[in-house]
């Protein structure tokens, strides 16, 4: 953000953002995506709607309960009621963020706001770290989840650098 003494008021640069670093941010937790285009208070209620139902639905134990092979256990413990929210609020964190980011693109180029090279940096890097990391500890292939994530999430994201680096040729 940046202060403007004329209008006494702050405000933030117009810049183009990536509509699919919006949605593999959406992708990773909802609302992050509504973060990373600047629509900081439907991001805000996008985490904090994603964490309720999240702990309303025991959701979380139901994903661990069939991680662990413990099906019978998974299925009695989820709330439907409230785990019927999830699916609908998680299509529509990816759709909105990827949609919002479009928009803003579109305006800006209307504004005669010149388009930078590349609009997201590192994001292979970064997406195959998080996707790694997850699976990793999930998986726990090696001496322990701990290792097994950390290994896991750097061998993906030199996979997804190297992946970002022969797409942006």
């Amino acid at each position: 953000m940046f202060y403007n003494n004329h209008q006494q008021k702050f405000y933030q640069e117009p810049v183009y953002k990536s509509p699919y670093a919006a949605a593999l941010w959406s992708l990773c937790l909802p609302g992050f995506g509504q973060l990373y285009v600047r629509e900081y208070f439907i991001g805000i209620i996008l985490l904090a709607s994603e964490i309720a139902f999240n702990i309303l639905s025991k959701l979380n134990w139901s994903i661990y309960y069939s991680f662990t092979g413990k099906l019978q256990e998974s299925s009695e413990i989820v709330n439907m009621g409230w785990g019927l929210f999830y699916p609908s609020v998680y299509a529509f964190n990816i759709w909105h963020a990827y949609n919002t980011a479009k928009f803003m693109n579109a305006k800006l180029k209307a504004e005669g706001v010149p388009r930078p090279d590349k609009l997201a940096h590192n994001m292979g890097f970064f997406t195959g770290l998080v996707f790694g990391m997850f699976f990793g500890l999930h998986w726990a292939f090696l001496i322990s989840p701990v290792f097994s994530g950390i290994v896991l999430g750097i061998s993906l994201a030199i996979i997804g650098h190297l992946i970002e680096k022969c797409v942006d040729r």
